[in-house]
C-alpha cells in the first residue's frame, strides 16, 4: 500500500426508516429501496463505491427504528460528520441514528447475536388515518390471553418450517425463540395490540406469518395444540395468513 494511500475503515450506522414507500432493504432493478437510498448517499459523501452489509433484510413496507448496516472505506470523515453527512442526502423516511468505526472484522450480518421485531394491531371498529402505515387493522375482538398460552409452545429452539415463506432460500428453518410478548395498549379508539418476537435468527415472513397464525388463536380459530402440530408437521400451507408487512417493525439488534 502506498504511504499516500488512507488507511481502510469499518463503519457500522443505525439506520430508522418508514418502509412504506420502498420495496424492502435489498437493492433491485426496478423500484426505490432502502440499500439504493443509503449507498447512494454514502457514495456522495464518501467520493467511492461501497457495499453494504446489513443485520437483516426487511421486506417491502416493513419498517426500522434501529437497522445496524455496516461498510469499508478510506474516507477519513469522523463518525459524526458521516451522520450529519449521509442524512443530509437521504429522503426524510431514512434516518442515519448513529455512526461509529468498527474493526475491519466486524459484519453486521454475520456478528448479529438476536433480533427484536414488533408487529402492531389495532383494534377498532373504525381504522385510525395515523396508524394505517403502522399497524394492521381489525374489527375483531382478540383473546390475547389465548395467544400468550398458545406463544409459549414457540419458545426455545424450534424448526419453523411451517412459519416461512416458501421462497425462503435459508437452508434449514431451525431458530431460537427467546422471547414472546404479547401487550395491550388501550387508546382513545380501540386499542392497540403488540407482538414482540425476540429470536437469534428468522426465516423469510416468519414474524408476519407467526403473526399472522397467533391473530387466529385470538380469534377462536386455533388454539395452543394447533401450534404445537403446525411446528411437527413442517407445512407451510397449515399455518395462517401472512400478516400485512406494514405492521411489521425491527426494533433492535444485539451484538453481544
Amino acid at each position: 500500500m502506498s504511504a499516500h494511500t488512507p488507511t481502510l475503515r469499518n463503519i457500522c450506522l443505525t439506520v430508522s426508516y418508514q418502509g412504506s414507500a420502498y420495496l424492502g432493504w435489498q437493492s433491485q432493478l426496478h423500484g426505490p429501496t432502502i440499500e439504493s437510498e443509503l449507498k447512494q448517499a454514502i457514495t456522495k459523501i464518501c467520493h467511492e463505491e461501497i457495499k453494504i452489509k446489513a443485520a437483516g433484510r426487511t421486506d417491502r413496507g416493513v419498517h426500522a427504528m434501529a437497522q445496524v448496516c455496516n461498510f469499508h472505506t478510506h474516507t477519513q470523515i469522523t463518525p459524526y460528520r458521516l451522520t450529519t453527512g449521509i442524512n443530509a442526502y437521504l429522503p426524510d423516511d431514512i434516518v442515519v441514528q448513529h455512526a461509529e468505526e468498527k474493526s475491519l472484522e466486524f459484519n453486521a450480518r454475520y456478528d448479529s447475536k438476536s433480533k427484536i421485531y414488533k408487529y402492531r394491531i389495532y383494534l377498532a371498529k373504525q381504522p385510525l388515518p395515523s396508524l394505517l402505515d403502522r399497524t394492521w387493522h381489525l374489527r375483531m375482538p382478540l383473546d390475547t390471553a389465548a395467544m400468550r398460552n398458545a406463544s409459549e409452545e414457540l419458545i426455545g429452539e424450534r424448526d419453523f418450517e411451517s412459519f416461512r415463506s416458501v421462497h425462503c432460500d435459508a437452508a434449514h428453518a431451525i431458530r431460537r425463540m427467546i422471547n414472546i410478548e404479547i401487550e395491550e395498549k388501550p387508546l382513545t379508539w380501540g386499542k392497540e395490540i403488540i407482538l414482540s418476537f425476540h429470536a437469534n435468527a428468522y426465516c423469510r415472513h416468519m414474524c408476519r406469518i407467526l403473526a399472522g397464525t397467533l391473530v387466529e388463536v385470538g380469534q377462536g380459530k386455533r388454539d395452543r395444540a394447533t401450534i404445537k402440530e403446525l411446528l411437527a408437521c413442517r407445512d407451510r400451507s397449515q399455518a395462517g395468513v401472512t400478516a400485512p408487512p406494514h405492521g411489521l417493525t425491527l426494533r433492535r439488534v444485539f451484538y453481544e
